[in-house]
């Protein structure tokens, strides 16, 4: 049966672990309107599927789209990396949820001595009948802990943790969609660049079937010289697009081969063919300006950040209180 001073001793500490130092977080305010301009008119616009948030490149409807961005995720080594914070956070959060629990420590030991007769005591000692010269020892130790948690400097600690690993969680999506939007961008304007490359090159060939007929008509006297200098400049000017086209689209490719990891030109044969441009899915807005701005992942993890940081606040103060501990031999 507890004596009264432990007794009244447990409940104090029990009510007062109730409370602790610190400021209280509170998310900061986002006062923003309720409907998004041009919210209708994007609504309205036809698209091939709707959306998905979680793999929506595969909305475009494009499997070699899909494969480009599946590949470069994962070999991607910023998105390695965040994903290991993750982990880190997510340990740190499990030590700050084992810091409130009782905590235990079993030691043990053993030893094999030999006694020496040519010691006083061992003479003395050999001298007993039925002495034995050789002894063992053993020895073990429990000891049980548990620091009460008076002035919350624990479980604010543990609330840092939680939001760290939070923001953690936010920065390695964070991430992954950036990686996956530009993958998905590089593979689109390849695409454009293809099919504004075609139409250059059929605009080429167009021009210079024009100028052949114009030179023809001004060989028979239908057809004045200036009509002729004005096609061939009509001409001169759609053949100065295509270097410049080409030359963007073989930055594109390279820009997505090293996306990809590879080196540049492994992927030439796989682009070689002009696709169409894929068509981009519905987009649905869900909530109001503020919920999507709750959403986009680089804001909550400042916002995580900020109650983490808030958090380490009360945990510091607490520091300049004393600690309680219950231990157990």
């Amino acid at each position: 049966m507890l004596s009264l001073r432990p007794a009244a001793f447990l409940i104090s500490a029990t009510l007062m672990t109730g409370c602790a130092v610190g400021p209280d977080y509170r998310r900061p305010d986002a006062p923003l309107t309720d409907r998004y301009w041009g919210q209708f008119s994007v609504g309205q616009r036809p698209a091939a599927t709707p959306a998905s948030l979680v793999i929506w490149w595969e909305s475009f409807g494009d499997p070699l789209l899909a494969g480009f961005v599946s590949k470069a995720l994962e070999q991607n080594l910023d998105l390695a990396q965040a994903q290991a914070r993750v982990t880190q956070a997510r340990a740190g959060l499990s030590a700050a949820n084992a810091a409130l629990a009782p905590s235990a420590n079993i030691s043990a030991q053993a030893a094999r001595a030999y006694q020496s007769i040519e010691t006083p005591l061992g003479q003395v000692l050999n001298s007993t009948p039925d002495y034995d010269r050789y002894g063992s020892s053993y020895e073990a130790d429990l000891n049980a802990s548990w620091e009460v948690d008076i002035f919350g400097g624990l479980r604010r600690g543990r609330e840092a943790a939680l939001a760290e690993y939070q923001a953690s969680e936010a920065g390695a999506a964070a991430t992954r969609l950036t990686i996956a939007a530009q993958t998905a961008d590089t593979y689109i304007t390849i695409r454009g660049l293809q099919t504004r490359l075609d139409i250059a090159n059929r605009q080429v060939k167009t021009q210079q079937g024009l100028l052949e007929k114009v030179q023809l008509l001004y060989s028979k006297g239908l057809a004045a010289s200036y009509e002729v200098r004005q096609t061939e400049g009509a001409l001169a000017q759609v053949q100065a697009t295509v270097p410049v086209l080409q030359a963007g689209l073989d930055a594109a490719m390279n820009s997505l081969d090293v996306m990809l990891g590879t080196p540049p030109g492994t992927h030439r044969t796989q682009l070689a063919m002009v696709g169409s441009i894929p068509v981009a899915p519905q987009l649905t807005t869900l909530g109001t300006p503020a919920d999507l701005l709750r959403r986009r992942p680089d804001l909550i993890v400042a916002e995580r950040r900020l109650a983490a940081s808030n958090a380490r606040i009360g945990e510091a103060i607490a520091e300049y209180y004393p600690k309680f501990s219950l231990r157990k031999l």
